[in-house]
């Protein structure tokens, strides 16, 4: 019950204007805790296809490879466009394989300029 009421409250806060989907990389995707929000969407497509609401990609992983991320960006890109909301961008943190080599990155500005602009 109270698991229930936990996931009624996360979608009630992704409903208002704006949501970002963050999320360290892990094999190639997104986190189950997020996967799980993201999957209780279902319910609630309708409202959510109407409303228009932003949202943004934020995550980080320790591989810098150029492909690291295209599971990722395609699962989000797909979500996007099929909730219709309106992507306000991606951070997508190459390299970033512990939090000290993160705060050093050109990363955490990024997420914090792209924050501003939400």
């Amino acid at each position: 019950m109270a698991q229930q009421a936990f996931w009624q409250a996360s979608l009630r806060e992704v409903r208002k204007k704006r949501d970002i989907f963050a999320t360290p990389l892990y094999y190639y995707g997104m986190t189950a805790q997020l996967k799980t929000v993201v999957d209780r969407f279902c319910a609630y497509n309708s409202s959510l296809n109407s409303r228009h609401l932003k949202s943004a990609l934020l995550t980080v992983a320790w591989n810098a490879d150029d492909w690291t991320f295209e599971a990722l960006v395609s699962h989000y890109k797909t979500l996007v466009r099929y909730i219709n909301f309106d992507d306000q961008g991606m951070v997508l943190g190459y390299g970033c394989g512990s939090p000290s080599i993160t705060k050093r990155s050109r990363y955490l500005r990024e997420a914090y300029e792209m924050g501003k602009r939400l």
